[in-house]
């Protein structure tokens, strides 16, 4: 019996399967960065007296990069330097140094972030890039509109190809995000990993480094040859992926892909944090978001989940392993539930039969799984 183990939340919990139970194990990849192609690339940022850094991710990639970015500024002399972040994300990335300022963002449309900036001679935004259910990819442009742009956020709500999430697609809502970004007069510093290593970084404009860092990302999807029956999906090792069902079930939109009609897909969210949006809350209060038909209707945070969960039920069995009480998960939002791998186990073998194999995915925040291209699709998946 192979011993596997899956993050959930700040712990690894262990999984009993028989080998002949196991159809492989979907892992990050172990490309790297060079140290040497890093501090070229870090000498390469054009940091600059009285500038602004506006970190918009707090992975701990993030935090890694930004504390070597902190010391290429050192290096270089550099004493007008000003770090701020979002508020939410106050609580998961310490920007706080001996050098520099650091502060709280404190604008809440693209107007008063505009008016900040102004105040300084540069800006350089710092993101974490990866995959978007809506956007195809995740980065500065996406942020922007998600924290800056509510209205442009209802707009690519409206102009998604479907109720089903398409990461890793490019498609109207990306080239949207693109628009609303190309007149910020700002550096942006994309960089692509994972929980273990930095695969690449990129500085140039908003527009370039967004690009780039979706190639790349493209680039390392993992493509599979044929559909499987049942996924068991950790998002990995960076606890701030499992903190809310929210922010988890990028993981699992992620992945859904290569799943087989009436397949099951079951996610690890330990949520700490809860639910994590508002659209959620309103949920499991009973207060389900009106869907985005109307270019009137507001944009709710976190309302695309909502839209995926009822489509996915359509075709999918849908599990998870939560901290959220049971009530809210299996009641208001149509997931299963279970108590822990080994019921999971049990109730796949017991669907499937004594002979399933059970696919795994360890890092479900990082990793895309995509079906070969030459295969015929079930489902109207965008290519």
């Amino acid at each position: 019996m192979p011993e596997i183990w899956l993050r959930y939340g700040t712990t690894d919990i262990p999984l009993d399967i028989r080998f002949e139970n196991l159809n492989k194990n979907i892992g990050p990849t172990s490309a790297h960065l060079p140290d040497e192609q890093v501090r070229d690339k870090l000498q390469g940022i054009p940091l600059k007296e009285n500038c602004l850094l506006v970190v918009l991710s707090s992975s701990a990639l993030t935090r890694r990069v930004l504390s070597w970015i902190i010391d290429s500024a050192t290096n270089k002399r550099i004493t007008g330097f000003n770090i701020v972040t979002l508020p939410k994300l106050k609580d998961f990335i310490d920007i706080r140094n001996e050098k520099y300022a650091s502060a709280i963002l404190n604008a809440n449309d693209l107007l008063s972030l505009n008016e900040t900036m102004t105040k300084f001679q540069g800006t350089f935004f710092l993101s974490h890039s990866t995959y978007d259910p809506i956007f195809g990819f995740e980065g500065t442009p996406t942020h922007l509109l998600r924290n800056f742009n509510k209205e442009m956020m209802s707009e690519a709500i409206r102009l998604r190809s479907g109720d089903l999430p398409t990461p890793g697609i490019i498609s109207e809502p990306y080239s949207l995000a693109l628009s609303v970004c190309k007149n910020i007069d700002a550096t942006s510093i994309e960089i692509v990993g994972n929980s273990n290593n930095l695969i690449d970084m990129y500085c140039s404009s908003i527009e370039e480094s967004f690009k780039n860092a979706a190639s790349t990302l493209k680039e390392n999807s993992i493509i599979e040859p044929h559909r499987v029956k049942s996924e068991i999906i950790s998002p990995g090792c960076d606890p701030i992926h499992h903190f809310t069902l929210t922010e988890s079930l990028n993981c699992l939109w992620n992945c859904v892909n290569i799943l087989s009609e009436n397949g099951s897909a079951i996610l690890l969210s330990e949520a700490r944090g809860g639910l994590g949006c508002e659209a959620l809350e309103m949920c499991v209060q009973g207060r389900p978001p009106v869907p985005l038909s109307a270019e009137s209707e507001k944009f709710i945070e976190g309302q695309e989940h909502l839209i995926f969960l009822e489509a996915m039920r359509e075709k999918y069995d849908i599990g998870v392993i939560s901290t959220i009480p049971q009530h809210y998960l299996k009641t208001k939002l149509g997931l299963e539930t279970f108590d822990g791998l080994k019921q999971v186990m049990a109730k796949l073998l017991s669907k499937y039969g004594k002979n399933h194999k059970v696919t795994l995915i360890s890092e479900g925040r990082s990793t895309l799984t995509r079906l070969d291209p030459g295969l015929k699709r079930e489902f109207n998946y965008p290519s």
